[in-house]
């Protein structure tokens, strides 16, 4: 039995460590999204859809850029040999994808049937051995849980990144200004990393060491591979059978769920390894810090998911203009599967703390063969981007389901003891979901801002109304965490 009442001081180091991660988040994405509204305005969905061909393919590269040295730098006791070694790998290993990506290229572009995704694609794989450099650094930071000192060079990636795609879409570089603004954002981000530490590299690359990473890093890196094509088998398949603007609707409808959800519990994952990896030899302090990060998971992101999901039309008219209309509706599907994603990256960093990464991939290689012939129907019998984004949600409830409970029975948790952490959100969402569905239709003839304003007042209220009166005892739970936070020097 999971005791809830008693987190230890582990548990408050996770959720000490995810309130800071996300003020960079936060900080950070807050920029990237106001570039975003902005690009959206400047660009057209074809510049989208070119600049989709190349990050699906340097994300198909970029799950073996560093081989999952970082995750064993973290798994495995720090020493300044170990670290030296592992930032020499990933140099010399992002070099070799670098050189890699120039060479499939054109076989990217003939695939996608669009010859300009080739220069796109070479240019954007610069990414790999810039941030290379800084990967060591990071990582190193997160070990130590200082995850406060990555704030300025996180936002700084963000804010450069966004100001120059701006600048650059302004000055008529169109798909390009998306290409240089990224590429600026990582080049700023390493810079900041390497001047911000005192800590530099040792010219030694030990073999013992490094086969003792690989070891660990290769199980991470067969996850990995299964998670990147699970993450872009959408954007292949569509950008393959649906067209290059189908391509770049989806991908601006994708950024949102992904902005607000994924993206913060990718964030959230980066915090939550390193502090299980401290957690593992401690008796049933694993299990009960899964409990209480899976309860404060999904109390985050099951209202931003359904909220979005909801507001969808009235954002997108006011953000993006009516000329992303056709967005909408795949909007709602993903941000419902993105907020039954978000739950299962709880349970991938107890995996890879237990020392069993490759449990990811089995789980991962579950919803693969869930999610191909779902994706193969929606786009070669419904030709449409909705009924994609929606056979990713219904595959999402299925293998975040079989994720959740192979964790716990991995940690000997009971089913109970699951659906007791995931309650209160659950509850209190379905209140939301309902009170916000009453106001829309009600208010169907106002305008997008009155929706919007009015359905985010009255779905947080009713969802933070609906855990006050209900589950006060977690609310309380959540408060004295967060005063915790606040009061930390």
């Amino acid at each position: 039995m999971i005791d809830d009442r008693q987190p230890v001081n582990f548990t408050r180091a996770a959720i000490e460590g995810t309130a800071i991660r996300y003020l960079i988040f936060f900080s950070s994405k807050v920029l990237l999204f106001i570039s975003t509204a902005v690009l959206a305005r400047l660009l057209t969905k074809d510049d989208f859809g070119v600049v989709g061909f190349a990050i699906t393919t340097i994300n198909f590269l970029d799950v073996l850029s560093s081989l999952g040295v970082g995750p064993a730098l973290i798994y495995y006791p720090q020493s300044d040999r170990t670290s030296s070694t592992a930032f020499w790998a990933n140099l010399i290993i992002s070099l070799v994808i670098f050189s890699l990506a120039w060479l499939i290229a054109p076989i990217a572009a003939m695939f996608f049937q669009d010859p300009r995704a080739t220069d796109v694609i070479r240019i954007l794989s610069l990414s790999f051995p810039i941030m290379a450099i800084g990967d060591t650094y990071g990582t190193l930071l997160s070990k130590g849980l200082s995850f406060n000192k990555t704030f300025l060079p996180e936002f700084l990636r963000a804010m450069t990144k966004g100001l120059s795609s701006i600048g650059f879409a302004y000055a008529g570089f169109g798909a390009w200004s998306l290409i240089i603004g990224q590429v600026c954002g990582e080049v700023v981000a390493t810079l900041v990393y390497f001047f911000s530490s005192s800590w530099r590299p040792v010219f030694v690359l030990e073999r013992t060491t490094l086969n003792t990473l690989l070891d660990y890093g290769l199980k991470y890196v067969g996850a990995d591979i299964v998670s990147i094509v699970l993450l872009n088998l959408d954007y292949l398949l569509v950008g393959r059978y649906l067209g290059v603007e189908a391509l770049g609707v989806y991908t601006l409808a994708f950024r949102l769920p992904d902005l607000l959800v994924l993206q913060f519990a990718r964030s959230l994952s980066t915090v939550i390894f390193p502090v299980y990896s401290k957690m593992r030899d401690v008796s049933n302090n694993l299990a009960r810090g899964f409990f209480m990060t899976t309860r404060y998971i999904s109390l985050i992101t099951v209202p931003l998911g359904l909220g979005l999901a909801l507001l969808a039309r009235p954002f997108t008219e006011i953000v993006f203009t009516e000329k992303w209309a056709e967005a909408v509706p795949a909007i709602q599907g993903i941000a419902v599967y993105a907020t039954l994603l978000s739950l299962s990256y709880n349970a991938g960093s107890a995996y890879k703390a237990s020392g069993r990464p490759q449990i990811n991939m089995w789980t991962g290689f579950f919803r693969l063969t869930l999610l191909f012939p779902a994706l193969w129907w929606a786009v070669t019998v419904a030709h449409s981007i909705v009924a994609v984004s929606w056979a990713h949600a219904l595959v999402a409830l299925v293998g975040t389901s079989v994720n959740l409970v192979v964790a716990a029975k991995m940690l000997e948790m009971s089913v109970r003891e699951l659906g007791k952490a995931l309650f209160p959100a659950l509850m209190s969402g379905a209140l939301m979901v309902g009170f916000i569905l009453g106001f829309l239709g009600l208010t169907g003839t106002y305008g997008s801002w009155f929706q919007l304003t009015g359905g985010v007042l009255i779905g947080g209220t009713i969802y933070a109304g609906s855990l006050w009166l209900f589950q006060r005892e977690v609310t309380l739970d959540a408060i004295e965490l967060l005063r915790g936070v606040l009061k930390k020097d």
